[in-house]
């Protein structure tokens, strides 16, 4: 049961970092960034290309923190320190990905309308971290506080595959 655990917490962190990153990328991508192209099928491939990066970015960071807790389930009982780690970890990410995107390689440039820090655009520094809480605590809230992982259907039998009380 627990492997079948794992796997739909990470399914579910990936699916819904997906769409979480998909509309962050749509919103900032066409205004923040020059020299976009925004003929819609290209505009939307990339949206869904970057979008399922940032996905696999946040699995990993998830995978990242399971390993420096030794706990692959540590969403069950996530505190403040495995928040904090994530939020650290996924600037890092984002500002080692920006810069080297933006002065090393020169793949994008920001519009004046970007706000930057240091240099590095805000929306994008922020998204990865921002993204990846929301997603924890989403994920967390239907799997462990209302869903199949949950105590109460731990009480009622549901969980594991055992048969629950007759109707």
């Amino acid at each position: 049961m627990k492997s079948k655990e794992i796997g739909v917490v990470l399914a579910t962190v990936f699916m819904f970092s997906y769409g979480a990153n998909f509309i962050w990328e749509s919103l900032h991508a066409a205004f923040l960034f020059e020299g976009h192209d925004v003929n819609a099928k290209r505009y939307v491939a990339m949206v869904m290309y970057v979008a399922a990066m940032d996905s696999a970015l946040i699995t990993g960071l998830y995978l990242f923190i399971a390993a420096s807790w030794k706990d692959l389930l540590w969403l069950r009982t996530m505190n403040r320190k495995q928040q904090s780690a994530a939020f650290l970890a996924g600037l890092i990410i984002a500002a080692v990905i920006e810069y080297a995107k933006v002065y090393v390689l020169k793949a994008w440039s920001y519009t004046s309308l970007m706000p930057v820090l240091f240099g590095i655009g805000l929306s994008p520094l922020f998204q990865l971290s921002v993204t990846s809480l929301l997603m924890f605590r989403l994920t967390r809230r239907l799997l462990y506080e209302r869903g199949a992982f949950s105590a109460a259907h731990e009480r009622a039998g549901l969980a594991a595959n055992r048969p629950g009380p007759l109707p």
